[in-house]
C-alpha cells in the first residue's frame, strides 16, 4: 500500500534566549490512507511541533530540516503559497483548544463558509449548503440554528465538534488531530473519539491523532508511535505496543496509566521529568530516568531500528525482548 505521508530525518530548530535549540530531532514517520496512526509522549517531547512543522506554522526563525511526502510534493519544500493550498484543503488540523481555535467574533457558519468558498470556489448558497452538511455530520444539534450562533454558546465537546466540521470542510486525506480530548470529560472525549474514528470510515480519511494518554489510544488508533526528547523510541501495531512495549519509557507510560477494574492500585510515577529541548541528555535521552541504563546508554545515541513485526525500536539494552 502507497504511504499517504511519508516523513524521514524530520529536524526541527527554534530560536530560544539560551541560543538555537532542536526541538525535533531526525523523526521518521509513515501514514497510510485511512489508518488513525497515534503519536504520544510527555508534553515537550516533539509530538505537536512535529505536525506544525509541516504545515508551515511554525515561528519565525524557525529552521526545518527532512523531508515529508505529500501526493508527491514534499511539503518543506514547497512555497507559502502552495502551501496555505494544501493546509485546509488536503491536510487539516484540529486543535487542542477549540475556544482558541475558533473565533470568538465571527459566527459558526461563517467560519464555515469562508473557508470552503476559498479552497473550493462555492458561492454563497452552496457553501452555506455544504456548512449545515457538515454540522448534520458532526452531530450539532439544531444545524441550522447553530449557523447564527457564535462559539461560545456551545458545551466544550459541541465546540470541538464545530472545529472538526471546519476541518472536514474542505474533504482532506489527512486530519491532524492535536489532543482532540485533552480538556473533555471521559464521556464527551469518548463521544468525540467515536466521531473520529467514524468520520475516518465513512469519507477514507486518514487521521494522525497526538496524545499524552496512551489510553485514548488504546480504543482507535491503527499504528502508534512514541516521542520522548523529538525522537521517536519506538513505533508499531497497536495492540502489540500497547500490550507487549519494547522501550522502557513505553512500558513507563503503560504502568503510570489508572486501572479502572483495580482501583486499590496505586499510580506508578516516572521517575524524574522529561528535559527541556535545551539540555539533552548524552546518549539515550532517557536514561537519567531508566532503570535499565548502562554505561553504552550514557554516551551513545541508540537508533531506531527494525525488530520485526513493522516494529521499531530505539534501545540498547531492549530489555523486554
Amino acid at each position: 500500500m502507497s504511504k499517504l505521508l511519508e516523513v524521514e530525518g524530520l529536524r526541527v530548530s527554534l530560536p530560544t534566549s539560551e541560543g538555537r535549540v532542536t526541538i525535533v530531532d531526525g523523526v521518521d514517520y509513515a501514514v497510510e490512507p485511512g489508518e488513525v496512526f497515534g503519536v504520544a509522549g510527555e508534553s515537550g517531547s516533539g509530538k505537536t511541533i512535529s505536525m506544525l512543522a509541516l504545515l508551515g506554522l511554525l515561528p519565525d526563525g524557525a529552521h526545518v530540516g527532512g523531508c515529508a511526502q505529500f501526493g508527491g510534493r514534499d511539503l518543506l519544500r514547497l512555497p507559502k503559497r502552495a502551501l496555505r493550498d494544501v493546509s485546509g484543503r488536503d491536510v487539516a488540523m484540529v486543535f487542542q483548544d477549540p475556544m482558541t481555535s475558533l473565533h470568538p467574533m465571527l459566527s459558526v457558519g461563517k467560519q464555515l463558509t469562508e473557508h470552503v468558498r476559498r479552497h473550493l470556489g462555492l458561492s454563497k448558497d452552496e457553501a452555506e449548503r455544504r456548512a449545515l452538511e457538515l454540522l448534520e455530520e458532526v452531530r450539532i444539534p439544531g444545524p441550522r440554528s447553530a449557523l447564527h450562533a457564535y462559539p461560545h454558546q456551545f458545551s466544550g465537546g459541541m465546540r470541538q465538534r464545530i472545529a472538526i466540521a471546519v476541518a472536514l470542510a474542505c474533504g482532506p486525506k489527512l486530519l491532524i488531530a492535536d489532543e482532540p480530548t485533552t480538556a473533555l470529560d471521559v464521556t464527551v472525549q469518548a463521544g468525540i473519539l467515536r466521531l473520529l474514528d467514524r468520520l475516518r470510515r465513512e469519507n477514507d480519511l486518514s487521521v494522525v491523532l497526538i496524545t499524552h494518554d496512551l489510553g485514548v489510544l488504546s480504543s482507535i488508533a491503527d499504528r502508534i508511535s512514541i516521542f520522548y526528547a523529538g525522537r521517536v523510541v519506538e513505533s508499531g501495531p497497536r495492540e502489540d505496543v500497547l500490550q507487549t512495549p519494547r522501550h522502557p519509557y513505553t512500558k513507563a507510560l503503560l504502568d503510570a496509566l489508572p486501572h479502572p477494574e483495580a482501583s486499590e492500585r496505586p499510580l506508578v510515577a516516572i521517575e524524574g521529568a522529561p528535559p527541556s529541548p535545551a539540555r539533552i541528555p548524552s546518549g539515550c535521552a532517557f536514561h537519567p530516568r531508566c532503570p535499565y541504563a548502562t554505561e553504552q546508554s550514557r554516551v551513545e545515541v541508540p537508533p531506531l531500528v527494525e525488530i520485526g513485526g513493522g516494529r521499531r525500536l530505539a534501545c540498547h539494552n531492549d530489555p523486554f525482548a
